[in-house]
Order: structure tokens, then sequence, then C-alpha cells
């Protein structure tokens, strides 16, 4: 599986078209901060995995939204 190289734009687009916030989408996914948050919106931080499944969940897409290669088992 791998992390599309625009992963971290398809989060803030996602994010902006829900409506939230930096603050309630990083509570969402269990960030500790907001700045981290911005950090891998703003690809100052690598977003790993463990980033895309806590998005997925919290921005309510599928997976294969933020990575190639995916097949969904359910």
């Amino acid at each position: 599986m791998n992390i599309k190289p625009n992963a971290n734009e398809l989060l803030k687009q996602r994010r902006k078209q829900l409506g939230l916030t930096e603050a309630e989408t990083a509570r969402r996914m269990g960030l500790k901060t907001t700045q981290h948050y911005w950090n891998l919106e703003n690809q100052k931080n690598r977003l790993t995995l463990e980033h895309v499944f806590a998005a997925s969940k919290a921005l309510n897409v599928k997976i294969s939204f933020f990575c190639d290669e995916f097949k969904e088992l359910i």
C-alpha cells in the first residue's frame, strides 16, 4: 500500500469540504496538537499509514482515498 503523493492536499481538501477546522480534525484524528495536524497538512511532517487510518475515519472516507494499490477487505 502506497500513500498517494498528494495525500496531504487531499487531507486539506476533504477537511474543508466537510467544513471542519484544523483543531476539530486534529481532535478527531487523535492528535495531541493542532500544530501536529497543520504540519501534516502542509507537508512539514510525513503522513504515515497510522495518520491515513486516523484521517480516513475522522473524515469519513475509505483508506483508498489517500492510498494507491489498496483493496478493501469489506
